[in-house]
């Protein structure tokens, strides 16, 4: 079950793990430098709400309230609605709720702690939020514990064992079998499988995971699979604005080299500047390269240079870039 707080984590990852379950329930929850009463002037029905629960008694069902009541609270503070200050009390109610037993605050509670909302800053603390919430029942939670494992501490076993977890549950999106698609294939946390991972692949994509349907594409054109479908599932990597199938994208529609793709300048801007915008930076260097020579677009040498700068901003060597390549930057 996906929690409704919008946040960024998956993209920067946890590197140490929590020494203790307890460190999570160990902390005090935060409080306001001022604590006022529930229905104050001045104070906006989000907050009120929020507060008017906090004063309750305890119960599962006043606990799903606040945990709605916080959701409508960071729902206003993202609209700016409300003051970013504002966070301290939602973080203060979802911990409150989180406590009372409820899987999806203990996942936006951990959110809280790694984006520091309201809280000091633990991404430790917030990886054993998302086990609580595992420990729950929450299929998301046993998710985010198995991708951070995964990608940053690079525990194997240990994400092995909380994807199986996650994959219990319906795993709408694909991501569960995506993940495990990955560690069949290199072989981590199990042993390596290359016909399971691309099992596990096809049944992401079933779902409509976008990255499943870059990896297919992948094997296809390593002969994993049915090369035959290979354009298809890079397409439709491609609808779902999967960066590397836009970037793949471009690149083939600028050389023509697949077949069933024609060459086409024009297709080849509009896919690099989609892949650039979801932050490749190589797709950035390339429309400088293409804006220097007048290849699908007007020759623009300050346009080539406004692309090649985006491309260092994403860490891309574009020196290197045009040195292999065999142009100049104009100065």
């Amino acid at each position: 079950m996906v929690c409704l707080l919008a946040v960024g984590e998956l993209f920067a990852i946890a590197s140490v793990e929590s020494a203790s379950t307890q460190k999570v329930l160990a902390q005090k929850p935060p409080t306001p430098a001022a604590q006022e009463q529930a229905n104050s002037p001045g104070k906006s029905d989000a907050v009120q709400a929020v507060e008017a629960k906090l004063a309750e008694r305890r119960s599962p069902e006043r606990d799903a309230r606040l945990y709605e009541s916080a959701v409508a609270l960071f729902k206003a503070i993202e609209a700016g609605r409300e003051p970013a200050a504002q966070r301290e009390l939602l973080a203060r109610a979802l911990y409150e709720a989180a406590t009372g037993g409820h899987a999806n605050a203990w996942i936006d509670y951990g959110r809280c702690l790694w984006n520091g909302w309201g809280v000091r800053e633990d991404r430790d603390a917030a990886i054993e939020a998302y086990k609580r919430a595992a420990e729950l029942g929450s299929d998301y939670g046993a998710y985010l514990v198995a991708y951070n494992r995964y990608w940053s501490s690079k525990r194997f076993d240990e994400a092995y064992a909380y994807a199986q977890k996650a994959l219990k549950g319906d795993d709408p999106e694909g991501e569960v079998r995506y993940l495990l698609g990955l560690m069949a294939y290199n072989g981590r946390g199990r042993p390596k499988d290359v016909a399971d991972s691309l099992r596990l692949h096809q049944e992401a994509a079933r779902r409509g995971n976008a990255d499943a349907l870059f990896e297919l594409f992948v094997y296809a054109m390593q002969g994993i699979g049915d090369r035959s479908k290979a354009l298809g599932y890079l397409q439709e990597a491609g609808k779902r604005n999967q960066p590397r199938a836009c970037a793949n994208l471009g690149a083939l529609y600028a050389t023509g080299q697949l077949e069933g793709l024609p060459k086409d300048l024009t297709e080849s801007v509009k896919w690099y500047k989609l892949a650039a915008d979801l932050g490749i930076g190589r797709a950035a260097a390339a429309l400088g390269a293409m804006a220097l020579r007048g290849e699908g677009m007007a020759r623009d040498a300050q346009a080539a240079e406004a692309f090649f700068k985006r491309a260092e901003e994403l860490g891309f060597d574009v020196e290197g870039y045009l040195r292999q390549i065999g142009l100049q930057r104009k100065a």
